[in-house]
């Protein structure tokens, strides 16, 4: 006769199986807030009552519950990201799984086909209120996770409204061939979380040369004494100016795909060979963020790029080029530099380039490459040729442009590009 209680066993044991797992790859990805957060929710998942946010934020975060801020959001968008995280090691295999129902805080065994949907969008942060250093940083991560999610709801706006006075077909946009839907990519920057207790954020850390979790690793080959200082926590940052040219130029290239799909957004950051081998791509950000593209442009361009992305350097007269702040009457004003590029990618496709060093470059360059009149007068005086590139000097007071003034403009020799080898898993 069967034992009743062998089936729960049976299920207790695959319970376990899934949770080691799951969590030898949340240890990989060195990632201990989100270990903690599994551990927890796992250690919890046998009571009645599941914990409650404001228990998991003290638990984890650190949060004190008597505090005049509800520290709600970061909970949530780390329970966002740590579903996020199980649907990816998921992706693809069948029979059980892990999963963390909707709505509660607590870890479950399920049939893989009935998994809870993650949500587009991580849920909206807490308004913004004076408290402790610790709170300021969360709520500066909790934002800067939002802004590339942000962009997809302004594509959708901007597909929904009324499309009155577009541009023409001609300009920076005349090597994209009709009809096309190019693949806009938006300049971010991988984020690593700084701590000296393994716990507490310090600081958020944008390193130059770690551009995705590889890299990271790589990184932590060469520096062992950023091991138990510095953390991924799987978030990336886009600046504001970025954002802004990105929206900016959405109705244009809605223009240019005519009757077809238009646009896909992507951060640049996810950018992959493939990618590039089968789409035109628009990129938009800083030059900094170039990521995969920054190898096919930079073997055509008649300037390099130094390792942190802040100083170009012009080949042949060895003229350097980087951002320069001053005071003019107690104001601050800034000398950045725009760039734009037009050179063909692989596989016979098209990479269009609107960038700079920062803020003031990235938008200043937006509003230029939307001029159809500027442009064509720009490429008139290069030739009209099929694979070009142009630096302006751009002197900024704020958010204000203060004037423009063209740098260099010249020809590229149009090559076949090979298609660069990807730096992501």
């Amino acid at each position: 006769m069967m034992d009743p209680a062998a089936p729960a066993a049976t299920e207790e044991q695959a319970f376990a199986t899934e949770v080691t797992r799951f969590r030898a790859a949340l240890a990989a990805g060195r990632s201990p807030i989100f270990l903690q957060l599994f551990d927890l929710l796992v250690e919890r998942s046998r009571d009645d009552r599941a914990p409650k946010e404001v228990e998991i934020a003290l638990a984890i975060f650190g949060r004190d519950p008597g505090q005049n801020d509800t520290p709600d959001s970061v909970v949530r968008v780390t329970m966002y990201r740590l579903r996020k995280r199980l649907d990816e090691f998921y992706a693809g295999q069948s029979g059980l799984r892990l999963d963390i129902p909707k709505g509660e805080y607590r870890v479950v065994l399920i049939p893989a086909a009935a998994a809870t949907p993650v949500p587009v969008t991580p849920p909206a942060p807490a308004p913004r209120n004076n408290g402790t250093p610790r709170r300021t940083r969360w709520l500066g991560i909790v934002a800067a996770v939002a802004a590339i999610n942000g962009l997809g709801w302004w594509y959708i706006a901007a597909r929904t409204q009324e499309n009155t006075g577009r541009p023409s077909r001609g300009g920076f946009w005349q090597a994209l061939p009709a009809g096309s839907s190019p693949l806009v990519a938006i300049g971010d920057s991988y984020m690593l979380a700084e701590t000296e207790n393994q716990k507490d954020i310090k600081q958020i850390v944008l390193e130059p040369g770690i551009r995705s979790r590889s890299d990271f690793g790589a990184y932590l080959t060469t520096h062992p004494d950023a091991f138990y200082r510095l953390y991924d926590l799987d978030m990336r940052y886009t600046p504001f100016g970025t954002a802004v040219a990105a929206w900016s130029l959405l109705p244009s290239l809605g223009a240019e795909a005519g009757g077809g799909a238009g646009p896909r957004l992507i951060a640049s950051s996810r950018l992959t060979a493939q990618m590039l081998d089968a789409n035109d791509i628009v990129y938009v950000g800083p030059l900094a963020a170039l990521g995969l593209l920054a190898a096919p442009l930079f073997q055509l361009s008649g300037f390099s790029l130094d390792a942190t992305g802040t100083t170009l350097t012009d080949r042949a007269s060895q003229q350097r080029y980087a951002i320069r702040s001053s005071q003019v009457d107690g104001q601050e004003s800034r000398e950045d530099f725009g760039y734009i590029a037009s050179i063909p990618g692989p596989s016979g496709r098209h990479i269009l380039v609107i960038s700079g060093f920062g803020d003031g470059g990235v938008r200043d360059m937006a509003a230029l490459v939307r001029d159809t009149a500027q442009m064509q007068q720009l490429t008139r005086r290069i030739g009209s040729p099929a694979a070009f590139e142009a630096l302006f000097k751009v002197r900024t007071a704020g958010s204000v442009r203060l004037a423009r003034t063209l740098v260099t403009a010249r020809p590229l020799r149009a090559v076949a590009t090979p298609t660069p080898r990807a730096t992501r898993p």
